[in-house]
């Protein structure tokens, strides 16, 4: 019988053939994996026993809680986003540090049976991209929109 390599190892394995360098988490049973793409900072959750990785992009857009109108934008920019792109993104809110904080998240499967497994991990990396775009433009369109009301 075949013995398959796990998720994590094939997934460090396959991070290491597209060049990223990455950092595993230092304490025991801790299977977080740090690692840039593109300049952008992601957290993988990836274990041997699962087949399925999390990845995480988080704290890539910030605005101020108190700005009450520029937080109702990104929550509309937000659920727009959630409703036209696979990767889920969420808000939080800092309140000690009076921000919103944006983060991105997503759950795909990875076995070695994907074929061309590192552009399927490249094309699922970019549409983290694709959001930050999405929900750019979105704010905005947003303003515009309220500017234009306006006059």
């Amino acid at each position: 019988m075949e013995q398959t390599k796990g998720t994590r190892d094939l997934f460090l394995e396959i991070l290491t053939k597209i060049g990223c360098q990455y950092d595993l988490a230092e304490e025991e049973g801790d299977n977080r994996i740090l690692f840039a793409y593109q300049g952008e900072k992601f957290v993988v959750d990836a274990s041997n026993d699962n087949r399925y990785i999390h990845i995480w992009d988080t704290y890539w857009e910030h605005v101020e809680l108190y700005d009450i109108d520029e937080f109702t934008r990104l929550k509309k920019a937000i659920n727009g986003s959630n409703l036209n792109n696979s990767v889920t993104t969420v808000y939080t809110i800092d309140e000690a540090g009076s921000n919103v904080d944006v983060h991105s998240k997503s759950t795909i499967l990875f076995v070695p049976q994907i074929p061309d497994i590192e552009d399927y991990l490249r094309v699922e990396l970019n549409a983290f991209f694709r959001v930050h775009q999405y929900v750019g433009i979105e704010m905005t369109k947003l303003r515009e929109q309220e500017e234009a009301a306006k006059v």
